[in-house]
């Protein structure tokens, strides 16, 4: 294993490639933390979302983009998360957190791009196009979105700040929506203190929770290309205080807004945000114009949401494999462009593999597109918590290893305020994990079983992983022209170090 020195892990910027400047980061990070396709599921847990949404940014959201903010400025690594963990407890656990990182972005990618097909059948053929036909539009998708992957973060981010303006423009109109529809009809959700404030607290927190700390967690992807970033010391804390403003507010007034139009128990998760939107303007030849535009808008954005997330896996992965902790193919990189094609190409493959896995056995039991949606999701929700968890540990772990780091941001406070900082969010991302996995109060074996038996395989990965990282590693140091025995040397007297 090896340990990461003061350094940007490899390389360099390369000539000729572009920075990003803190308004493409701020696009970047809206596009990728404010999901139209998270709306529906944050609405349908009903009028308390609200009272979770301002309890979460409160206890989790802040703190949470303090910490990303300090090490983003004292670490702008080209790893990102992977670099930091790194730093704080070596390439064993950088290799299980890139594994993390990367393979729920390739399960997510399917379960997006399987709403955006249904979205389609709702706004196009009334529902009913025929379930192999979305599954054929799914995975064409998967590999459009490789080749934005592989071309270069010039087209990634322009392709993400199309999309923020957008899904800011579809949550607007859906606002509006809200607006015309309680005008006319009284509003479809009764907003009173019982309603919003969970009088029966432990169901309504189990269910919020994972939802709502899924909507806030991205901050770290800008980080995963520093290197391609005007100033990282200066931006990343700004970025992350003006995104998360912008986030925070959008998802309440999304959020308020269809609820004005639907209760909860009617909010759909695949067509919701269509439906909202027609019910909300009504059905007038404008009306309808109107709603198919946005209705196009959002699926543009579904698109969207996806790019700044595959980049910054894709990215990180490359990082990782370059240093020796996966696999070298995750590593390989395009001739000219340096972008990650290895991880790339693998993150298609895994999507494509898992949609029609999926989609053959829930065809042969009779289900629909909606299970396989949900099961893709809940599970690389799962996998998408743990790298946080192994971030926020690795924060506090690295205050106390390398105090004297210059620190451009650093969170305000003493012993203290950090221990809580460390572990409030820590154990509230446990908590998610868990609730994703086990719902006591709306238990299914088929999910939780499910998600178990993926977990156990994913762990058998990163564990053989972890075991031929060392060998990796030295293949990377002698392609380096370095001495495999002094880097291994240096790595044991650095882990012994952190150990101590």
């Amino acid at each position: 294993m090896t340990v990461q020195t003061d350094r940007p892990p490899t390389g360099e910027r390369a000539t000729g490639r572009p920075t990003f400047r803190m308004f493409d980061m701020v696009l970047f990070s809206v596009a990728a933390m404010l999901l139209l396709s998270q709306l529906t599921v944050t609405a349908a847990v009903g009028p308390t979302a609200i009272f979770w949404t301002v309890a979460i940014i409160i206890v989790f959201f802040v703190p949470y983009g303090l910490v990303t903010s300090e090490l983003g400025s004292a670490y702008p690594d080209a790893g990102g998360i992977y670099a930091w963990v790194v730093r704080a407890f070596g390439n064993r656990w950088g290799s299980r957190v890139s594994w993390w990182y990367w393979l729920n972005v390739g399960l997510w990618v399917p379960s997006v791009y399987l709403m955006f097909s249904g979205a389609i059948s709702s706004m196009f053929f009334g529902g009913n196009l025929n379930f192999w036909v979305q599954v054929t539009i799914t995975v064409t998708l998967i590999w459009i979105n490789f080749w934005v992957n592989i071309r270069s973060l010039k087209t990634g981010t322009w392709v993400s700040n199309v999309g923020a303006g957008i899904t800011i423009a579809v949550i607007v109109a859906l606002a509006v929506a809200g607006g015309i529809y309680a005008s006319a009809h009284g509003s479809a959700t009764s907003w009173t203190t019982s309603s919003i404030i969970p009088t029966d607290a432990l169901p309504a927190f189990v269910a919020a929770l994972p939802i709502i700390i899924y909507n806030f967690l991205g901050f770290e992807l800008m980080s995963s290309a520093s290197t391609q970033m005007e100033n990282p010391k200066r931006d990343v804390p700004r970025t992350i205080a003006i995104a998360g403003a912008l986030i925070g507010g959008f998802y309440l007034i999304a959020t308020v807004g269809m609820q004005l139009i639907f209760p909860a128990d009617k909010i759909s998760q695949t067509t919701g945000l269509v439906d909202a939107l027609r019910h909300g303007f009504g059905d007038s030849g404008i009306a309808s114009t109107v709603v198919t535009i946005l209705g196009i808008g959002a699926l543009f954005c579904f698109f969207a949401s996806l790019v700044p997330w595959t980049i910054g896996a894709n990215l990180a992965a490359a990082e990782a494999a370059q240093q020796g902790d996966l696999p070298p193919i995750f590593g390989k990189t395009h001739a000219t462009r340096g972008t990650p094609v290895g991880a790339a190409l693998l993150c298609s493959i895994v999507g494509t593999v898992f949609t029609v896995g999926y989609a053959g056995l829930f065809s042969l039991t009779g289900g629909a597109i909606d299970d396989v949606f949900w099961n893709l999701f809940a599970f690389s929700s799962v996998i998408f918590l743990l790298p946080y968890i192994v971030m926020m540990l690795a924060f506090g772990k690295l205050r106390r290893l390398d105090p004297n780091r210059p620190r451009p941001y650093r969170v305000p406070g003493g012993a203290v305020l950090t221990w809580l900082i460390t572990w409030v969010p820590t154990i509230l991302l446990a908590a998610a994990a868990v609730f994703f996995v086990w719902n006591p109060y709306d238990f299914s074996f088929a999910v939780t079983g499910s998600i178990l038996i993926g977990l156990a395989v994913t762990v058998g990965f990163q564990e053989y992983f972890c075991l031929k990282s060392p060998e990796w590693t030295r293949l990377r140091a002698l392609e380096r022209g370095e001495d495999p025995d002094t880097v291994r040397q240096f790595a044991d007297v650095a882990v012994a170090s952190l150990e101590g």
